[in-house]
């Protein structure tokens, strides 16, 4: 079998990934600031919305971990549901940045709904297209080099995102009709990207016996110590990720100094671009150095940005802030393939150790741990934006406006710290994999892969 990819098939992998990044930007650095400063409610409020579309998460990404293991089509096991769900998925980016309702209950009740709508969807795309890379090649160096295909082309999604919406909803004085144009055009482009991965990639690593029940299953995710490092450094990574990006804009505007579409464009493209250029050089690091510990240090100095950031960008300094922003975003970044790419392997660990094929759950509670993880966030970043004063009515007080450089650099900088410290207890490196399955193989334990090349 060759277990090569195809740039083409790296490319569409990747396109799969820009679709639902374009959902999870949205749903992190623009959704906040849509339903506080547009839909007008309050910080608190905005911020218990993401926790009550993450909790139900809690159902929603198990049981779709559990569809994937249990249905296949001639396709194979998972590109069916990208065809599936592309075109619901578009249709809710569109309606999560739509207003409806007179009322402050009426706008509320409004958002959730739609905002569930859209965290269903994705769910469908999400959990199928994240369990690609594990059947798509057996070779773990490819998984590594197909994710560094998906990362800054995901990035190039966030790049649009993040300039041309900030830039869009700016022209005119009706930024509502401005929101809703803006992510018509998103989601009719996410629906053509998805099927283009759909349709462009292929199923080689075929999983030929039942699905395990699910009991079972349960049981091998208990026994799988690899696995829950993982799941825990998704919750506690992405508590940062989302506490610094729910704030940016606001942080741009008004601690920055951006005052204009330009200038707050400018300001958001510089986490798209190191969320590309991050990816690339964890590529390269990864050439000389355990990607493990690429990954842990890599934390570390994350945390490290963060701070220098808040000490030396004063009040007013856009262009101070715009490249640490840019640093920031490099370094925070360099884990996402690492990371991304360990998903999978630490699901065979798991088969390996204890014979118990769990892919099925464990992909879907990886997902939910993004999603819990970004939940989270959302009660911690509206109480501590209550705790300083900001408001959604009005000009923002001197304490408020200084209230966003450390909510935006210091807490995130905690929770990276906090990551770092997590992976010292993960230890499968490229070499521990391929050992690890090369003695599976001789002992019979995972003979329900089978590999065939087409």
């Amino acid at each position: 079998m060759s277990s090569r990819l195809s740039v083409l098939e790296k490319s569409a992998y990747g396109a799969g990934d820009m679709a639902l990044t374009i959902s999870i930007i949205s749903a992190s650095i623009l959704i906040y600031a849509f339903l506080v400063q547009v839909v007008g409610l309050t910080p608190v409020d905005a911020g218990w919305i993401l926790m009550i579309v993450r909790t139900i998460d809690a159902v929603s990404d198990p049981l779709m971990g559990i569809l994937t293991s249990k249905f296949r089509t001639r396709l194979g096991r998972y590109r069916h549901w990208l065809i599936i769900g592309a075109l619901p998925f578009g249709v809710s980016l569109w309606l999560l940045f739509t207003t409806f309702g007179q009322t402050y209950g009426e706008k509320m009740a409004w958002s959730t709904g739609v905002y569930i709508f859209n965290s269903l969807s994705f769910t469908v795309l999400a959990i199928p297209y994240i369990s690609l890379i594990g059947v798509i090649t057996s070779d773990p160096q490819e998984r590594l080099n197909a994710n560094a295909f998906r990362f800054p082309m995901a990035k190039v999604a966030t790049l649009i995102v993040s300039t041309f919406v900030p830039w869009w909803v700016t022209q005119g004085s009706d930024p509502r009709s401005n929101y809703a144009m803006a992510f018509a055009v998103v989601g009719a482009v996410s629906v053509a990207i998805m099927l283009f991965c759909a349709f462009n990639v292929k199923e080689r690593v075929i999983k030929t016996q039942a699905a395990e029940p699910l009991a079972r299953q349960i049981k091998g995710l208990v026994k799988n110590d690899q696995w829950q490092v993982i799941s825990l450094a998704m919750i506690v990574l992405f508590v940062g990720f989302l506490v610094n990006g729910s704030v940016a804009i606001l942080y741009g505007k008004e601690f920055a100094g951006a005052s204009d579409g330009f200038g707050i464009a400018l300001f958001m493209s510089m986490g798209s671009i190191g969320g590309i250029l991050g990816p690339l050089v964890s590529t390269w690091l990864t050439r000389f150095y355990c990607k493990v510990k690429v990954f842990r240090y890599s934390m570390y100095a994350s945390a490290l940005m963060s701070v220098l950031a808040w000490w030396m960008v004063g009040k007013g300094d856009i262009y101070g802030a715009t490249i640490f922003y840019l640093l920031c975003s490099i370094v925070s970044q360099i884990n996402t393939p690492i990371l991304w790419s360990s998903i999978t392997e630490a699901s065979d660990y798991g088969l390996c150790k204890t014979g118990i094929d769990a892919s099925g759950l464990a992909i879907g509670m990886i997902s939910f741990c993004q999603k819990l993880g970004m939940g989270i966030a959302g009660p911690i970043t509206g109480y501590l934006l209550a705790w300083v004063g900001y408001t959604s009515l009005g000009a923002q007080s001197v304490e408020a406006v200084a209230g966003l450089s450390w909510i935006m650099l210091l807490v995130p900088a905690c929770f990276y710290l906090l990551t770092g410290i997590i992976m010292r207890y993960y230890f499968i490196n490229n070499a521990y994999y391929s050992q690890m399955m090369n003695s599976c193989v001789l002992q019979g334990i995972n003979g329900s892969l089978k590999a065939e090349a087409e």
